[in-house]
């Protein structure tokens, strides 16, 4: 083979360099053997490489990709930070349930042609197992938001989680799939998660008091709303009597509550208040006090 020959042989076999990180593109540079690590008696894991075509997320328990977030991988792109992806090796599918920013900032970076991608391989994972993967990322990753964390959760059968779906479903609610609220449909999981984290009873005392308020009317359903009858039953839950609440605060509309909001930066007890105002309006026997609510102020 003439020297021409040869040395035209090695550049074809030779890794692609994007811009700093060598990976080969399919059918070279073959790959020693790998050794499989054992987490248990089913999963295990390994390092290799896998052309990012074959590369899948599965978009029921992932966050949608975040253009801007995948622009500021790009821009400040450096192949020595890239961390191998984290794959589930699944129904003869790869899912990435860990890096699908990296990968589609890498993609970018690589004008979209197919190349290899270092991956921390696993075999053995359920689709429970990547969802609850998925919604515990900490560390070099972004922590997913926790809206989309829950979801996560409790598609992964987490206890935690399921208790709180069945709580807010056993109050007449659902949890909105979307980032869109509809009649007896919440969207601001993050929002009920933190009360829930306060104190699961009074998390079901909220949603249970807010049905039987407004039925789940869509206005009723916002953040502010359902922080407000939490923070309200937290300062007079064991004082305020429960067919008084329903006649004078169920009574009000949306139009009503702004009105008597308290002019101040917390929200929830913004809210609190005009229920607390509502409530005492007329005054008489059984009249709540506010020195209570105050301690919510700050």
């Amino acid at each position: 083979m003439s020297r021409k020959n040869r040395n035209a042989r090695h550049q074809s076999a030779r890794p692609l360099n994007i811009r700093g990180i060598q990976m080969s593109m399919p059918g070279t540079n073959p790959e020693p053997q790998k050794k499989l690590h054992m987490v248990d008696e089913k999963c295990g894991y390994e390092f290799t490489r896998l052309s990012s075509i074959a590369l899948e997320s599965d978009v029921s328990y992932q966050r949608p990709i975040d253009a801007k977030r995948v622009a500021r991988i790009v821009e400040n792109f450096d192949a020595r930070l890239v961390n191998p992806l984290k794959v589930s090796n699944r129904d003869g599918h790869f899912y990435v349930f860990d890096g699908a920013h990296t990968l589609a900032a890498l993609k970018e970076v690589s004008k979209f042609e197919n190349f290899m991608v270092p991956c921390m391989v696993f075999h053995g994972l359920t689709y429970e197992d990547e969802a609850y993967l998925f919604a515990l990322q900490r560390g070099e990753s972004k922590e997913v938001a926790t809206a989309m964390r829950i979801r996560a959760l409790i598609l992964s059968g987490d206890p935690k989680a399921e208790d709180f779906r069945w709580r807010t479903e056993d109050a007449g609610f659902k949890l909105s799939a979307s980032h869109s609220a509809a009649a007896s449909t919440f969207a601001c999981i993050e929002k009920l998660w933190r009360i829930y984290e306060i104190d699961p009873e009074l998390y079901s005392d909220a949603l249970t008091l807010l049905m039987a308020c407004w039925h789940g009317e869509k206005w009723s359903l916002a953040a502010n709303i359902i922080g407000g009858v939490s923070v309200f039953l937290r300062a007079y839950g064991k004082e305020y009597n429960l067919n008084r609440f329903l006649k004078k605060v169920g009574a009000a509309d949306q139009a009503a509550l702004n009105k008597n909001k308290a002019d101040d930066p917390r929200k929830d007890y913004c809210y609190a208040y005009a229920m607390y105002k509502l409530y005492n309006k007329g005054g008489g026997k059984g009249s709540l006090e506010p020195y209570a609510l105050y301690e919510y102020k700050g």
